[in-house]
């Protein structure tokens, strides 16, 4: 998936910006106006000016036009269940769903200019940069809607069991969007994301020799570097995948994972580590149609005992050997040191098992 804020859609942005593109047609004398400063067109705070503005007056200027052009277009969808009617009412006014869109921009800003506080995105000094968000909402009228905005209502809290459930409304809105708009190549992969968090939580982990030491564990179905569809998880809270009899509770995770592919109208290889391999799960990938590879703890459930080699036993490089169990190839091969994997996609035999790769 390409990088894009959580608060828009592809709708909203492709309407966003064929408006943009008009704007970019400006002479060099007229007005120009920054994409990154779009939000300005949803915000309408100089209520005072628009009260007093003949309505029968001609509009001739053209970035009053294009303003007005963009004050037409609807807020996202997606803050549309955000707006409570209270007590957010007495704070964004008529302008709910406008200002809600202004602090998505904000959200998009922050992510596009990292500073150590929202109040600096407020900068007067002209020695700095100076955001255009400052012209359209005062400091004071953001600290008050933060206050108050909740992505979730509080009635829900209790029914929902999802740890997650405060940003379930946009997690769900990337997936479906990932889905819909795009589709993966053949060869994928399942593994492990850590959104860093280090403040406390129940539901942070801590893993060792990794970049991201500590923060929020998430598997991740991926291709070609870019992330298809997620599953937050945790020690802690339960999920609402179901389990599948005869598969653990990861195991049932990633096969939850992989139906999100279109698997049915194509093909698909899933690549996995240790973490996730099982011989039940490549099992119930192999009746779906799914092709897995992956690397295996000796000590995983099935796995045959002809192949598991202690890592001090001493034998040539490049030594291979191959079990069936249950339609997967378990292998065990020398490199090194003794490597255990499980596959439905190769073979031992044939010219196309070896592959030759120069190491990096």
């Amino acid at each position: 998936m390409s990088k894009t804020s959580p608060f828009t859609n592809l709708s909203f942005a492709s309407s966003l910006s064929s408006l943009l593109e008009n704007i970019e047609m400006y002479d060099d004398n007229n007005e120009y106006v920054p994409i990154l400063t779009f939000c300005q067109y949803f915000l309408n705070d100089s209520d005072s000016d628009n009260e007093n503005k003949d309505e029968n007056a001609a509009d001739t200027s053209v970035p009053k036009r294009k303003r007005k052009q963009a004050l037409q277009l609807a807020p996202p969808p997606t803050f549309e269940p955000l707006v409570h009617p209270s007590p957010l009412r007495r704070t964004m006014g008529r302008y709910n769903l406008q200002r809600a869109s202004c602090l998505g921009c904000l959200g998009y800003l922050s992510g596009l200019f990292k500073l150590p506080s929202h109040n600096q995105y407020w900068n007067e000094d002209p020695r700095l940069l100076i955001h255009q968000i400052s012209k359209q909402m005062i400091f004071k009228c953001f600290e008050s809607i933060k206050r108050f905005f909740h992505v979730s209502s509080s009635a829900l809290t209790s029914i929902l069991k999802n740890y997650f459930n405060k940003v379930e409304l946009l997690l769900s809105h990337i997936c479906e969007a990932s889905k819909q708009y795009y589709t993966p190549e053949s060869n994928v992969s399942v593994d492990k994301m850590i959104i860093r968090f280090s403040e406390k939580s129940i539901h942070t982990v801590r893993m060792k020799n990794k970049p991201v030491l500590e923060g929020f564990k998430i598997f991740s179905l991926c291709e070609s570097g870019y992330t298809y569809t997620f599953l937050p998880t945790s020690y802690i809270a339960s999920s609402n995948v179901a389990k599948v009899n005869s598969l653990t509770k990861v195991g049932s995770q990633v096969l939850h994972l992989v139906e999100q592919l279109p698997y049915k109208q194509y093909s698909y290889n899933i690549y996995i580590n240790n973490y996730f391999t099982s011989v039940p799960l490549f099992q119930h990938l192999r009746q779906i149609s799914v092709g897995a590879c992956g690397t295996v703890r000796k000590t995983v459930a099935r796995f045959p005992k002809e192949l598991k080699v202690d890592k001090g036993a001493k034998l040539d490089w490049d030594v291979r050997s191959g079990v069936e169990v249950n339609g997967a190839l378990a292998i065990f091969w020398q490199d090194n040191g003794p490597v255990t994997m499980l596959s439905t996609i190769h073979s031992l035999v044939g010219e196309k098992c070896e592959i030759e790769q120069e190491r990096w």
